[in-house]
């Protein structure tokens, strides 16, 4: 799964640098001259969202294993999402965006933060049953960020995301 998230940040990190890469007057036989350029903060978002998805990918990986088998191991991958979406919303609040998307951006770090705060409460879990009843509730908070990170994408001008 590492390497599919390698290999996926690569893609991603390619596709900015065609996006920005110099074009010859005249070029519009090429296939990404239809497309327009990411904004600034568009590039910004596309930063530090692929950079915090593949730490959380991780945890997330380590914590399916870990919450069968292991309690110590299961709360730190917990506090690994809760140390990665903490930074995640305070780059993401560092990003000149304009108006007619800040509203956008404010409801996905609140809906980051509740789901920060539950997975925080999980991770101080006594015991691995316990661990695990937070996980339909933990499900549904993902679900309302991914609606948050849909909207805001579509603000930016940027496709959806190719992961859940």
């Amino acid at each position: 799964m590492v390497t599919a998230s390698v290999i996926a940040t690569a893609l991603v990190v390619l596709a900015i640098l065609a996006l920005f890469a110099p074009r010859p007057k005249g070029s519009d036989a090429s296939p990404t001259a239809a497309a327009p350029a990411l904004s600034p903060s568009a590039a910004r978002y596309l930063a530090i969202a692929t950079a915090a998805n593949h730490r959380l990918e991780i945890a997330n990986d380590g914590y399916k294993k870990d919450e069968l088998t292991s309690l110590a191991a299961a709360r730190a991958d917990l506090r690994s999402e809760v140390a990665t979406e903490t930074s995640f919303d305070e780059q993401l609040a560092q990003i000149p965006f304009p108006l007619s998307v800040a509203s956008v951006v404010r409801a996905l770090i609140v809906a980051n933060e509740q789901r920060g705060a539950l997975t925080a409460r999980q991770a101080r879990s006594a015991s691995l049953a316990q661990l695990r009843s937070f996980d339909a509730r933990h499900g549904a908070t993902d679900a309302a960020v991914e609606v948050q990170v849909r909207l805001l994408r579509r603000a930016l001008h940027l496709p959806p995301p190719t992961t859940s």
